[in-house]
């Protein structure tokens, strides 16, 4: 699917969807200079426009835009405008773009504060404009990443999202057995200094408290632009106590160590670089076309598997249907069960 990705800041969310294998971005949007930087050495063939106000897209040009549009009067560290604010207002270009590109699919991301400060407008402009949406909330520290990051997304849908769908698979979170998964995962990251528990070779986050005061824990703060003045978290390391840099600030997004080499940034520039956790856009990315393969599925396929949607037979196999014609499948059901993009779609015997 071809992707316009809006408010680009160093390229989080085209990283994690190409990682997929099933998105291609055709045009970044970004307005500042530094980040465009980083854009043009990591996706040379990309363009990259540099004014969302000035910007204007055809309907049906791009199948998915992504965004997430500044967060400065909504964030609780930022000015308190709310999402009408001089920097976060910039959503209403979203919108208009969304209005006029009618993308497939919209992605929408911003701080959790949101949730109070801004999500209702949100989904009341998209349902103005003809589109359904499901949101979440997803924390960075549970997919990999030792870095507490609470962020909102948001997936607007052009055609409309089925009663028996679950985009975001929210059903799962709701299995008791997944409670205890999350207190023990949780609790991994805590350190006792006093009884010496944990990983002394490990890094140890010390993360500034609204007190002033520092504590100590096994993740990073979340990471913010103002790092650079008024950091969040110390480290000891093999005995020495240091700040995080720009290096493994990269890594706890997800983003490769050397994303920002080659751009010749301040060190300020490289502070400001934060934004995607990669590894959540990948997974939402993953969501997406589950959710694409299961709306528009053919009546009657059971599962879709090697790019085809599938019909058991009734004698162990299935096949597929290639011109009205119904093509045996020389794999076995158990070989397609194992491939990267199998989907089950019906509740039928496997």
């Amino acid at each position: 699917m071809d992707i316009l990705d809006l408010y680009s800041g160093i390229g989080g969310f085209t990283l994690g969807l190409e990682k997929t294998g099933h998105f291609k971005t055709k045009m970044f949007c970004e307005i500042e200079d530094h980040c465009v930087k980083v854009l043009n050495k990591n996706f040379p063939n990309v363009p990259v426009f540099n004014d969302i106000k000035k910007l204007n897209v055809g309907a049906g040009e791009f199948d998915v835009f992504t965004g997430g549009f500044p967060c400065q009067d909504i964030s609780i560290a930022g000015k308190n405008a709310g999402i009408n604010g001089e920097k976060s207002g910039l959503w209403k270009e979203y919108k208009r773009l969304i209005k006029q590109g009618k993308p497939k699919y919209a992605i929408i991301e911003n701080v959790s504060a949101l949730l109070s400060r801004g999500l209702e407008i949100i989904l009341q402009d998209l349902a103005e404009i003809g589109y359904d949406a499901a949101w979440t909330l997803y924390d960075t520290k549970y997919f990999g990443k030792p870095q507490r990051r609470r962020r909102v997304y948001i997936v607007a849908v052009r055609d409309g999202i089925p009663s028996d769908s679950d985009l975001f698979e929210t059903g799962l979170r709701d299995l008791g057995e997944s409670g205890k998964k999350l207190d023990a995962f949780n609790k991994g990251f805590r350190w006792d200094f006093k009884k010496g528990k944990g990983d002394e070779h490990t890094f140890t986050f010390i993360t500034r408290q609204r007190s002033n005061e520092f504590k100590e824990t096994g993740l990073s703060g979340t990471l913010a632009k103002r790092d650079y003045k008024s950091y969040t978290d110390l480290v000891i390391q093999s005995n020495t106590i240091r700040r995080v840099t720009p290096q493994e600030r990269m890594n706890l997004q997800g983003f490769p160590t050397n994303w920002l080499d080659g751009c010749e940034l301040s060190n300020k520039e490289k502070f400001t670089c934060n934004g995607m956790s990669i590894p959540v856009v990948k997974y939402i990315g993953e969501l997406l076309i589950k959710f694409d393969i299961f709306v528009n599925k053919p009546l009657g396929a059971d599962f879709f598997a090697d790019g085809k949607y599938r019909y058991y037979d009734g004698l162990g196999g299935s096949y597929f249907l290639h011109k009205k014609e119904k093509i045996k499948s020389v794999f076995s059901n158990n070989w397609l069960y194992n491939l990267k993009d199998y989907f089950q779609l019906t509740n039928k015997e496997k």
